[in-house]
């Protein structure tokens, strides 16, 4: 019974994330493992995202291996050099609700729970580095002024997600 509790609480924390956005403020979602090394390939990208963006979404980092530890999450947070939450999904309720496809992978969603943009935060690294397309950027700036988003989904590399 204990482990059933659990399991709704964990299923209605997860929607509620997704829920409690405050009006007129979005969300950001983005999918980490401490061991993956691909999130630094994002490092300039995103840490610009949340300091030009943080007064109009909200940033949480979600990690998704059930056996993180929170001083390696911690680590990771402060290494990037990022103000911003992070939460553990230990059963994978945003894996599923969300569905990212690696670690780096985002999910910009509305205030109502809307999926708006889902994947790749740019494409630096199949390009050696260099940013072609800033597609998370990209897509925030077009909600932001009432344009239709472009590309909603762009294949990202990283980890597979435990």
């Amino acid at each position: 019974m204990k482990k059933i509790l659990f399991i709704i609480a964990g299923l209605l924390s997860s929607f509620m994330a997704l829920q409690a956005t405050p009006p007129g403020k979005l969300k950001i979602y983005l999918f980490l493992q401490s061991q993956c090394p691909c999130i630094y390939n994002h490092k300039e990208t995103f840490g610009s995202l949340i300091k030009n963006y943080g007064d109009k979404v909200n940033f949480t980092a979600v990690f998704t291996d059930s056996k993180e530890s929170n001083t390696a999450m911690q680590h990771l947070i402060h290494d990037l050099g990022w103000n911003l939450p992070y939460i553990k999904d230990n059963h994978h309720q945003l894996v599923q609700q969300l569905q990212p496809a690696v670690s780096t992978d985002c999910v910009l969603v509305d205030n109502r729970g809307n999926v708006l943009y889902k994947g790749a935060i740019d494409d630096g690294p199949m390009n050696m580095g260099t940013v072609k397309h800033f597609y998370l950027k990209d897509a925030l700036e077009a909600y932001l002024h009432h344009l239709p988003i472009k590309i909603s989904t762009a294949k990202g590399l990283g980890c597979f997600l435990q």
